[in-house]
């Protein structure tokens, strides 16, 4: 059976009824910064449980013992929250109980709970998401946070380096967006981003600590990180 895989720029109006009706494998990818922070999160021994609202952050917040509000909405703070929706400060967090919002990251991510298998994607990890992704018998759907309606560069160049490893692994692209993607992208370096409104905002704002952080970590993770039960979680056997 040919297992296909697709690559959906993520936007309000995004259909996921509709797309994830089939129960594909979702790879979900937000890399500045929301998918970024969460896998350094659960990198460093914490525990990492996105969320899509402000309010649904401060609900399951009180279900737990100390935990670190962490995010940002439209790039700003969130009164009361802790930390921002920063990877280089949650690398320094350690077996905390983090609840992440971010605006484009983690409402994909909630929205993705409707299929078994949600793998969260970012630089740090791409040869263990592919080499899960691969041992499954589903068609992969690589599920691109936009932000601001944009599918931004470092989306992209993710997104590139993931299908083109797909397409060795016998999987054949869904369609023309998936295949440019895999083209443009596919063998592109890091500092291909670097043109990205997303680094742009972090440079103005001053969270060049983030960039660097993420720049500087590239495929360091040994193992997928998946959703399970609403929180994340290191590896986890392939279905």
């Amino acid at each position: 059976m040919t297992r296909t895989v697709s690559v959906v720029p993520a936007v309000p109006a995004t259909p996921y009824s509709d797309l994830l009706a089939e129960q594909p494998l979702v790879i979900v990818s937000d890399v500045i910064r929301a998918t970024t922070t969460a896998a350094t999160a659960v990198a460093r021994g914490n525990r990492c449980i996105p969320v899509g609202s402000v309010e649904a952050a401060r609900v399951e917040a009180a279900k737990h013992v100390d935990p670190v509000l962490a995010g940002e909405q439209g790039g700003d703070p969130v009164e009361g929250f802790d930390l921002g929706n920063s990877p280089a400060a949650v690398d320094n967090l350690r077996e905390r109980t983090i609840i992440l919002l971010s605006s484009s990251g983690t409402p994909v991510l909630t929205a993705a709970r409707a299929v078994d298998d949600v793998l969260v994607a970012c630089l740090r990890n791409v040869t263990a998401t592919v080499d899960f992704a691969a041992r499954s018998a589903k068609n992969v759907v690589f599920l691109a946070a936009c932000t601001r309606g944009e599918f931004r560069d470092e989306d992209r160049l993710l997104g590139g380096w993931i299908v083109r490893r797909l397409l060795e692994h016998a999987y054949e692209p869904a369609d023309a967006l998936t295949e440019e993607t895999a083209e443009a992208w596919g063998t592109a370096p890091p500092e291909a981003m670097l043109a990205s409104a997303s680094v742009a905002f972090l440079e103005r704002n001053g969270h060049t600590d983030d960039l660097d952080f993420i720049l500087n970590r590239i495929d360091d993770l040994p193992y997928a990180i998946r959703m399970a039960d609403g929180e994340l979680e290191k590896n986890g056997s392939a279905p």
